[in-house]
């Protein structure tokens, strides 16, 4: 677990630097005893960051979900907040330190994350207890650096501890069938209807037979027009077309791309290199 002060630069500019750094470092130190008092052990300190390691998954996430709780209620008021990344994995334990892939897994996390979020890897999210698990969000679908391929990474959602709201909790990949309907993105073109989930993405539309998820055999589709992604638990539709793709949601204006992209929300309509009200255009429906 790599846990870091996120906010102290403008802290520093706002309070002075004694001021701010007695409540850097005591931010640093309540990470450390909270760490401690749920049995894990401080590797080491790295400006206002802590390095920690446990034994189980469960109590990295216990801590890290005390952290959190903690800050919220001594921090949050000065702008200060906590970033927090935990992966689970073999690694290599010398005295003054830790070395691994599990290492540079967690720190990639603990990057990725905001002030105030706790990100785990698909690792983690294996091993945790069902109490625990049902506070996992599906957060983005990664190549975690040095990787190939794509890993589906979490958010433990620390704030809502002990509520039973499925609706906006994940369980793991493998469990994922029981909760299918919060979270795919449906598309619907012609006969076809593809129910996408976030490890079926990235998933590409295009006149490339050959590379297209969805072939699109119009003359102003580009071969590899556009793809769908699944990132920071939204679908998004990314345009690398020479004409463009137009998406109109429910009730919304249509919106054109060129190079750009935009979330899928809701329902609405894609249109590949026209505009989404001429009848006779063949469009893809979505709803999510």
């Amino acid at each position: 677990m790599f846990a870091d002060v996120s906010g102290s630069s403008a802290l520093y500019k706002n309070l002075g630097n004694q001021e701010a750094k007695a409540l850097v470092d005591n931010a640093v130190s309540f990470m450390a005893s909270s760490t401690i008092v749920r049995e894990g052990t401080v590797v080491k300190t790295i400006g206002d960051e802590i390095m920690a390691r446990f034994d189980s998954a469960n109590s990295a996430c216990e801590a890290a979900i005390a952290i959190q709780q903690r800050s919220s209620r001594e921090f949050a008021y000065i702008g200060l907040g906590i970033r927090i990344g935990i992966a689970f994995g073999d690694t290599v334990v010398t005295p003054n330190d830790a070395f691994g892939d599990t290492v540079n897994d967690a720190a990639y996390v603990a990057h990725i994350a905001r002030a105030n979020q706790i990100v785990l890897t698909q690792g983690v999210v294996d091993q945790l207890n069902r109490t625990l698990v049902q506070q996992c969000q599906l957060f983005d679908r990664i190549n975690i650096k040095g990787e190939n391929h794509k890993t589906t990474i979490y958010r433990l959602a620390w704030e809502v501890a002990g509520q039973q709201d499925f609706s906006t909790k994940v369980m793991p990949m493998q469990e994922v069938s029981r909760f299918v309907d919060n979270f795919q993105l449906v598309l619907t073109y012609g006969e076809q209807t593809i129910a996408l989930l976030p490890a079926q993405t990235p998933f590409a539309i295009g006149r490339d037979a050959n590379k297209a998820d969805l072939f699109f055999d119009e003359e102003l589709c580009s071969r590899e027009h556009c793809h769908i992604e699944f990132r920071r638990g939204k679908y998004v539709l990314i345009d690398h077309s020479t004409n463009g793709t137009y998406v109109c949601a429910e009730n919304k204006t249509p919106i054109y791309l060129r190079r750009e992209e935009t979330t899928l929300q809701g329902c609405g309509v894609i249109s590949i290199g026209q505009r989404t009200d001429l009848k006779t255009l063949s469009l893809i429906h979505y709803s999510h």
